[in-house]
């Protein structure tokens, strides 16, 4: 009897000490699952940045704004020539032209070079020119994707006449300009290598002359000269590639 007693009793503590093993191996078999979770969780995505590269092109389109006027002493002269009284106001070329400009880039943030084409077309006549930037320099603000500049640099451009019934007039070289240009622009990149630019420029010292064809619709066959000394305005928007 006693026998059964003990053995009872020594299986209940079997029994026991046997589910006492099996929760011990469940908490450290969770234990280690937990770790492994917590090692192999992948880690965010960093987030894609819009980089701007070091060479570029593109082209803008805008409107550019001749204002050009003589000087009094030079409409003086020519009228005691010609023994007229024509006014300085009928020498002055103010006029609106349709601007293409194609754009080179050269350079990241920072300092930079860039170099314009700018092709103009007017009522009269067009205008085809080179525009070189030594002085830029801009700051490319990671977390907006914009690169803000100033530029600073010189613009020459010859102009042809449109072409007419006579063809000694036609398509001819008839003048030129030249500007000192500064410049404020932006560009927003809003895919990788692709960017949206806008720049408003001024030229505060420009000259230049142009020696239009006679016009049929006036009756005179005479050539009519416009030009002196003013400013340009000019405003534009475009794509670069950089």
């Amino acid at each position: 009897m006693k026998v059964w007693l003990v053995g009872l009793v020594w299986l209940c503590l079997l029994v026991v000490a046997g589910r006492a093993h099996a929760d011990t191996g469940d908490v450290g078999y969770d234990g280690s699952s937990s770790s492994a979770a917590t090692v192999t969780v992948a880690p965010p995505a960093p987030p894609v940045v819009r980089r701007m590269g070091w060479f570029g092109i593109g082209a803008r389109v805008g409107i550019t704004q001749l204002r050009l006027t003589a000087p009094t002493s030079v409409v003086n002269d020519l009228n005691q020539i010609s023994g007229t009284s024509t006014g300085a106001d009928q020498f002055a070329l103010r006029s609106n032209v349709t601007t293409v400009t194609p754009t080179l880039h050269l350079g990241g943030n920072g300092y930079f070079f860039k170099l314009d084409l700018p092709i103009s077309f007017g009522s009269s006549f067009s205008m085809i020119g080179l525009g070189l930037y030594p002085i830029n320099y801009g700051i490319y603000v990671e977390s907006l994707a914009i690169f803000p500049y100033l530029s600073a640099g010189v613009v020459g451009s010859e102009m042809t006449s449109h072409e007419t019934s006579d063809p000694g007039t036609s398509h001819k070289l008839i003048g030129g300009v030249f500007q000192a240009r500064v410049a404020a622009g932006l560009k927003f990149f809003p895919l990788h290598g692709l960017a949206l630019s806008g720049e408003f420029g001024y030229s505060p010292w420009t000259a230049g002359a142009v020696a239009l064809p006679p016009n049929s619709g006036s009756g005179s066959d005479a050539t009519h000269f416009e030009g002196g000394f003013g400013s340009v305005l000019d405003f534009s928007f475009g794509l670069e590639w950089l």
